[in-house]
Formats: C-alpha cells, structure tokens, sequence
C-alpha cells in the first residue's frame, strides 16, 4: 500500500512540473477587444471611434444619369455655341452619360460649449468627353466646414444666400428665378437658434468665382453665344459678400428669407491687368454697391404622401447669379439657333453683366453716352412648384418659373453700340434704333421617380424653356471670324429648348 501512495505522489509532482513548464510557454492573456459601438446622440449612421468619444459617420451616394438637350458634362440646358446643341450643328451630342459618386463625412463631439462638428463632402465625376477627347475623371471639393458655438468656416456646401429647396423638386441644375450656388463659397459664419425650429445667420463670404464680369463699353465684346463675352475687368477681392438669412423650419413646412451686399469692383480703366493694360491709362470706374434679396417658402399640403407646395423668388442689382444660377453652370453669354424664313435659320442672344460702363464716348441705339460709371444689371425671377406622393414609392413633381435680365437706358446704349455695322461682336440691325439688350427665360418641367427600395431612385425628368430677346424682329449677321455658323444675317426670334434626363441614384 505504501507503494502505491510513494507512485501516486511521484506521478502528481511529475505532472505538476510538467504543467508549470507549459504554462511558462503560453501567451500572455489578450486585454479585451473594443468593439465599435453605435452613437445615437446624432441620429441613425453614427459611430464612436473606439477609445474616442467622438462620433462618425460615412456616407454618401452615386448617381449615373443619361441626359439629352443638356450641356456638356451639366445638368443645365445649353445655351451657348460652344456647345452643338445650341448651334445645332453636327457636333451636337444627341444624349450624353455622367457618373458621379458623392463620398461625405460627418464627425461630431460634446464640448461644454455646444457640438463640435467637421463635415466634408468630396465628389467625384466622369462625362461624355467634349469632341473627340478622353473622357477625364474630375474630382471636386464641394464642401469641407467646422462647426462649433454656431460657428462655422471653411468651404460651404451652398451659400446662405440660395434657396435651401431647389433640389427638393427636380433634379436639374436649372433654378427659375433663384440663385443656386454650384459648390459653395468659403465663409466664415454664425448661426443663432431661436428654438422652435427658427434660426437666423450671417456669413462673410468669398463670392468672388460667384461673380460675373463687370463690362467697359470701351472694349471689345465677342458674338453671341459665346461664353468668354469679352474682357473680363473685375478686380480682386475688397471685402467679402456679406449675408443674412432668416430662416424657419416646422410641420407645416418652412419660410426663408435672405439678403446680401456685393462690391462691383473694377481693376484698370482699360480692362484686365496685362501686358497691355496699366494702372496709369485713366481714371478707373468707383466701386459701386450691389446686392440682392431672395425668399422661398415650403408649404406641407394633405393632398398626397408628403406633398408640398413651393414658391420662390429673388431680385438683385449688380449680381446676375441671383436669378441666373451658378457661373459654374451657366454661361456669361447667350447664343441659341434654330430654323426661320431666312436662308440661315434664325438666333436668340444676349449677355449677363453685373455692371455695364464706358471710359470713353459712343453712341447706342438712338442715345449718346459719354464716358459713364458702373451702370448695375438688373434680375429677378420666380418660381412655383408642386410635388404629389402618390403612395409611399411614386413622386411626381410639376415647376415652373421666369428669369429676366434688365439693362438700363445707359448699359443698353453701350451694348448696342458694339452691334454697329461690321462690329467683331455682330451686326445687328436696329443697333441705333431700337435696339434692346434685354433677356427672358420662362420655362416649365416634370419629374417622376420611384423609390421602391429603401435608398435607391429611378428617376425621369423633362424641361421646356422659352429664351426672349428684346431684340426679337431684328437680324443679326454673326462675325466672320466665328467660325461655327456661317457669317450671315439670322433672324432674331424667340427659341425653344428642350431637355430631359434618366437618373439612377443610390444612397449610402
């Protein structure tokens, strides 16, 4: 008996030996993992960044869209000759392709003083080529801002100037009336919440690229249709565009209402800084103050799935881009063909200047004008829309609207005189009589999408525009050295423009 005791203890101290030097060879215990964990301070999407406790989210969307009637590489009608659809000629593309994927940041954290918050959205984008190029992927910065205390810099989405619905109805880049900025301006801004839902901002805004050119009368101004006008004479920047915007946002829909002031700033008295062109040639044009206002409502309707009722309008002196969209979009300059009684068919054109001026004397359709200051452009415009829910899934949406540009009696004589016989700009004909280098767009449009699935969109959209000359009656003999129409007299008449678009979206 007392064998098999001496053998049982020899087993277990060998066994306890053997153990202790295996577990000398085992890995050290791993500490626990951080699984990533929802944030729900935010809304749905939102992360902690482990060992953090700031919240993320990642996002974004892709769109591919098949369009016909639009420009280039826009979603915007086209409207200028450097584009066939315009000069319907042979190099129109029929339909044209673009793909774009949206890809946006969100990261917010609790501070004592409020949320601080970053945000950036970066696009991506690829097009039909223009002529017989490669189509060029182009990547953009749309927006790219910190919040903080109701504060916010950096790059903005859209300025606090632009209607925030003009997208809620229809998918085009075309406004009707109301200022829509392509890829915001950088801003330095301050936003106070009333509570309920009603807040009011000012932002200081970089809106020199928003800007058009400002025309000296003493220059050269190109033909109809073409985007480069002439000489481009605005200045740098002297202090930033200033705005304010009071905005209110309830169940019953929402009201905004915003303001700004532009400085119309000219650089030398003979056009553009350059080799040709000095500080010392002449007394330079003063600044003159410009500015506009803008106002859009949103009306929640109980006739439909979330239907709405929308109606929007603005009015500016010395800022096109107010009623005349993004300078990003479209064009500084007017030219639309199509066919008359005469044997070159017939033209609708025109220009859109911030400020007209001369520093020197002419003499324009039946008025003489001596060297004149800034003479600030006139717009304004409006729009209605209607969208209807027909069930959770279906949306169809009706809009309409009218842009006019207005020059006064001084701007007009300018203008016209560049029209004279034998002028590098055209010839019109009633160039010292009646001429008028007024413009007006009226138009209407329709989208239809469904969305079925939760985050996708199979959309179809179509847009009729009517472009208005006060010239309308004239002709107007193009250039010889314009090259993409013959050089002959066309019949100034109002033209017609349709476009429509398919869009596929996805969003993540």
């Amino acid at each position: 008996m007392k064998g098999v005791v001496r053998l049982l203890l020899a087993s277990g101290a060998g066994l306890a030996t053997a153990t202790a030097a295996n577990a000398a060879d085992l890995p050290v215990k791993a500490k626990p993992i951080e699984y990533v964990k929802i944030c729900s301070l935010y809304g749905a999407g939102f992360y902690y960044i482990p060992g953090t406790d700031t919240c993320i989210r990642i996002g974004g969307h892709i769109r591919s869209e098949i369009s016909f009637g639009n420009g280039r590489g826009t979603a915007t009608q086209s409207w200028t000759a450097t584009d066939g659809n315009a000069t319907n000629t042979r190099d129109r593309d029929q339909f044209y392709t673009r793909t774009r994927v949206f890809l946006q940041t969100d990261v917010r954290t609790q501070t004592d003083f409020g949320t601080l918050r970053a945000f950036s959205l970066i696009r991506y984008e690829i097009s039909t080529p223009v002529g017989l190029t490669s189509a060029a992927g182009t990547i953009f910065n749309d927006a790219a801002i910190i919040q903080w205390g109701g504060f916010t810099i950096g790059k903005l989405g859209t300025s606090f100037i632009d209607n925030p619905w003009n997208y809620a109805f229809k998918y085009s880049a075309y406004t009707f009336g109301t200022p829509d900025t392509a890829s915001g301006p950088f801003a330095v801004a301050y936003t106070h919440q009333f509570g309920n839902g009603v807040t009011a901002s000012v932002s200081l805004e970089d809106g020199k690229f928003r800007k058009r050119g400002n025309y000296n009368g003493a220059t050269p101004l190109s033909a109809w249709g073409n985007p480069a006008v002439g000489t481009d004479t605005r200045g740098g920047n002297t202090w930033p565009e200033i705005v304010g915007q009071f905005r209110i946002e309830q169940a019953w829909g929402g009201f905004h209402l915003a303001g700004h002031l532009v400085n119309n700033h000219i650089a030398y008295a003979c056009g553009a800084s350059g080799a040709t062109c000095t500080e010392i040639t002449g007394p330079t044009p003063a600044d003159k103050i410009g500015g506009g206002v803008t106002a859009a409502m949103k009306l929640n309707v109980p006739t439909g799935v979330n239907d709405a009722l929308y109606i929007s309008g603005s009015y500016s002196l010395g800022n096109t881009q107010d009623a005349f969209n993004s300078t990003l979009v479209q064009p500084a300059g007017f030219g639309i063909f199509g066919s008359s009684n005469l044997n070159y068919g017939s033209i609708v054109g025109g220009y859109q200047f911030d400020s007209v001026y001369s520093t020197a004397g002419g003499a324009g359709a039946g008025k003489v004008f001596g060297p004149t200051g800034q003479q600030l452009t006139k717009t304004y415009g409006g729009l209605l829309a209607f969208e209807h829910g027909w069930d959770a899934a279906w949306r169809t949406s009706v809009f309409g609207g009218v842009q006019v540009i207005d020059y006064n009696e001084t701007a007009n004589a300018i203008l016209c005189s560049r029209q004279g016989p034998g002028s590098a700009a055209g010839t019109l004909s009633n160039a010292g009589t009646t001429c008028n280098m007024d413009y007006r767009i009226y138009g209407v449009g329709t989208r239809t999408y469904w969305s079925g699935i939760r985050d996708f969109q199979i959309g179809v959209e179509m847009i009729w525009t009517n472009h208005h000359s006060g010239n309308k009656g004239a002709t107007y003999t193009l250039p010889a050295t314009l090259g993409y129409k013959p050089a002959v007299a066309y019949e100034v008449k109002d033209q017609n423009v349709f476009s429509g678009m398919l869009a596929v979206r996805r969003f993540f």
